[in-house]
């Protein structure tokens, strides 16, 4: 077996070394902290530094670029497995930069040991802090894929939840409204009222105010709009449940209310449509 270059020592002894100098990472974050706002300090755990620090002796050690993808592959792990855009954050900014310390101050004696030429020592960081920096790289843009996949997927379900439209029969829907409507999501109830209606073959669409109890007139404009919109569709419109203020806001809009078809419940537009019997006292 050929002898160890000085690069494939420091890689020895790193890998030797790793699970000191993981420990050694913890105490300098350990210094300026008392053990509660330490042991609540986003950072890597005690056992992903202690196997970064490997790879990294490794990489010296066997000079080769498996280590390098092996790096990358456990930052982009680590990055999917992050939920937090501070966690991330401070994990990159702190963490990282004392393993980078802690694994500096661990070899400086192996150095002086090897004697070391000048020229070798100038080109340790070059072997070292270039496999830190494609850890960061790896695990920050795989915590924002992920997250932005993640993010997305949110939407979506809210967007959903945000317009329940519940099929009754073949040609009828009901869409329950709940809590604030703003803007946007008044402008997301037209389109996907529209969307569903043409998908499912509707003539005839309940939309429950109900749950509804304040709207600024904004939106109540976009809400009403929605009538004439299914009405060029030839999908005819039913408001239940229209609260005084939604009332109000519709007279200073000059609405005819008289035009619209509004029934007082849920329950008694169901009735009227024969869809339920025994109606409530109106």
């Amino acid at each position: 077996m050929a002898p160890k270059n000085s690069f494939q020592e420091i890689g020895s002894f790193i890998l030797e070394q790793a699970s000191e100098i993981a420990h050694s990472t913890y105490e300098r974050q350990r210094q300026d902290l008392n053990d509660t706002n330490f042991n609540q300090q986003a950072k890597l755990s005690l056992a992903n530094t202690t196997y970064l620090i490997k790879l990294i002796g490794k990489s010296l050690l066997r000079d080769s670029t498996s280590t390098i993808t092996a790096i990358e592959e456990f930052g982009e792990e680590s990055g999917e497995l992050v939920q937090d855009e501070n966690e991330m954050i401070i994990s990159l900014i702190i963490t990282v930069p004392l393993i980078r310390e802690a694994i500096w101050e661990a070899i400086e004696p192996k150095v002086e040991e090897l004697q070391m030429k000048p020229r070798e020592v100038v080109n340790l960081p070059g072997k070292i802090d270039p496999l830190l920096d494609q850890f960061v790289y790896s695990y920050g843009s795989t915590y924002i894929v992920s997250n932005k996949q993640l993010i997305t997927k949110y939407d979506t379900t809210l967007e959903e939840l945000s317009t329940p439209i519940i099929p009754i029969n073949n040609n009828l829907a009901i869409l329950p409204l709940v809590g604030n409507i703003d803007t946007y999501r008044a402008t997301l109830i037209m389109e996907k009222t529209l969307e569903q209606s043409r998908k499912l073959h509707l003539d005839h669409m309940i939309i429950d105010l109900s749950g509804v109890l304040t709207m600024d007139t904004m939106v109540a404009k976009h809400l009403f709009d929605i009538t004439e919109a299914l009405s060029l569709m030839g999908v005819q419109m039913t408001l239940t449940g229209i609260s005084p203020s939604i009332s109000i806001s519709a007279v200073q809009l000059g609405i005819d209310l008289h035009k619209l078809s509004i029934k007082s419940s849920l329950h008694n537009a169901l009735v009227d449509l024969d869809i339920l019997t025994n109606p409530s006292p109106r």
